[in-house]
């Protein structure tokens, strides 16, 4: 299993909602944020600042079966590129074990 982080424009999250539910992505946690990037960008796009500002953003997590990654990181990039600086990060991180609490069922079986 893998759990894919990324980090998109508000503007985006409910176009990357949808194309992830249409391949049948069996869940995600969506959380505000807030990051700094390049800083070197931020400072020649705003030559007054000292220091740089962070942006809002949206953090997606998913925990998924390893087959189903590249479809859904491929779909995300896609779905949330505008070819702008800021269109965000994807970040894909092994997991170990996934447990469902309401039933004990572990791995897989946990995710759907």
């Amino acid at each position: 299993m893998k759990k894919i982080q990324c980090y998109i424009q508000h503007k985006k999250l409910e176009e990357v909602r949808g194309k992830l539910f249409e391949l049948g992505v069996p869940g995600l946690s969506v959380i505000d944020a807030k990051g700094i990037g390049k800083p070197l960008s931020q400072f020649e796009s705003m030559p007054d600042a000292k220091v740089p500002q962070f942006l809002p953003r949206v953090e997606i997590t998913i925990v998924l079966e390893d087959e189903a990654v590249d479809e859904v990181v491929d779909t995300i990039a896609k779905t949330a590129h505008t070819g702008n600086l800021g269109d965000g990060k994807i970040f894909i991180l092994p997991v170990e074990e996934a447990i469902r609490i309401r039933t004990g069922e572990r791995g897989k079986q946990a995710l759907y």
